[in-house]
This record gives C-alpha cells, structure tokens and sequence, in this order.
C-alpha cells in the first residue's frame, strides 16, 4: 500500500503540470496521446474499483472503458476521485488478504494493489516524459516495482506489451530507474542511464 501511495503521488503530481492544450499530444506510449494515457489509468483504477467490490471481469472491464471515457472532459478530477477510491477499497478491513477475479486469473488484494502500482508508476514516467516533466521517481517506488518486475522481465517482454522489451544497450552502472523503463521497453534516455 506504501508502495502504492507513492506511485499515486508521483502520477498525480505529473498530471498537475499537464497543460490544458497537451492532451491530444503524442505521448511516449506508442499509438497514445497524452489524453489516452491518463484515460488508460483512470480506466485501471475504475476496473480494481470494480473487481474490489466483486465485479466479474467482463463487467469490471465495461465500467473501466465507461469511466474513462466519461472522465475525459475532467481527467484531473477523474484520476484523483478514481484514485481516491481504489485506495479507500484497498485500505479496507481484510481487502489485501481477500482474493478476486482478475484477467490473470485469482489474485489476493495485495497482488491487486501491487499489479496497480507497477502501472501506475510507469505510466508516471511516461507522463513525465511526454510533458518534459521530472522523469525521476521516488527511489523507494522504484525499488518495489523493480524487485517484483525484473523477476519477470522475460515474460514481460514475451507478453509484447512492453514494446520490443530491453535494448540491451545500457551502460554499466545503469541506475535501478533506467534498468527497470529498459525492461519494460521504454528509452531511459542519456539522463538517467
């Protein structure tokens, strides 16, 4: 939940520096404006909202799309009252020990809330990479996401969701931020490398 908290602090923080004219901007998700991305989060937000309360997976996916488009023409409240809420759900009595139906199959809540802070943290990234914002990250947050996803880096760039995964190209020495937005496929850029 720490973790969780932190990723939700540096997202929101971004999203405050977005300018009003950005939205329809390219963002560093390939195919995604900037609008697309905050609506991607917004709707991921909506959907653990959604399997919390007991929602199947079909149904929990229909009130993500509605939420996030909805939510388009206001997505700074947006974020914050989805964001508000799944950490309101997730604080809950037993939420983390509870299990729920998810796309990868039966999870705990504490898999749930961690699943979220590894895509809410990155997306953080990427918003503050398509706005020119700060790109650095909380150390800590950083630390929680890349301890759980470099387990996985194969099966991550094996999924082709993380674009075509490591460049392989990173210097020596590479700081734990630019090794975790290399396996996810992102470019960490000369700065943080």
């Amino acid at each position: 939940m720490d973790a969780l908290r932190r990723a939700d602090r540096e997202f929101s923080s971004r999203l405050a520096l977005v300018p009003k004219t950005a939205w329809g901007e390219q963002s560093a998700c390939e195919d995604w404006s900037v609008g697309d991305l905050v609506d991607h989060v917004v709707g991921g937000n909506v959907f653990t909202i959604e399997i919390l309360g007991g929602s199947d997976t079909a149904t929990a996916m229909e009130a993500a799309i509605a939420g996030a488009t909805s939510g388009a023409a206001r997505r700074r409240g947006a974020y914050d009252e989805s964001a508000r809420e799944m950490l309101e759900c997730l604080a809950a009595d037993d939420a983390l020990g509870q299990s729920y139906a998810h796309f990868g199959g039966t999870m705990s809540g504490a898999e749930v809330a961690a699943l979220r802070c590894e895509d809410i943290a990155l997306h953080a990234w990427d918003l503050a990479n398509s706005i020119g914002a700060d790109e650095h990250l909380e150390p800590a947050l950083i630390e929680f996401v890349w301890e759980r996803m470099s387990r996985r880096s194969h099966e991550l760039e094996a999924s082709g969701r993380y674009g075509a995964g490591s460049r392989g190209d990173l210097a020596d020495g590479a700081s734990l931020q630019a090794r975790l937005l290399d396996i996810t496929g992102r470019n960490p850029g000369r700065a943080l490398a």
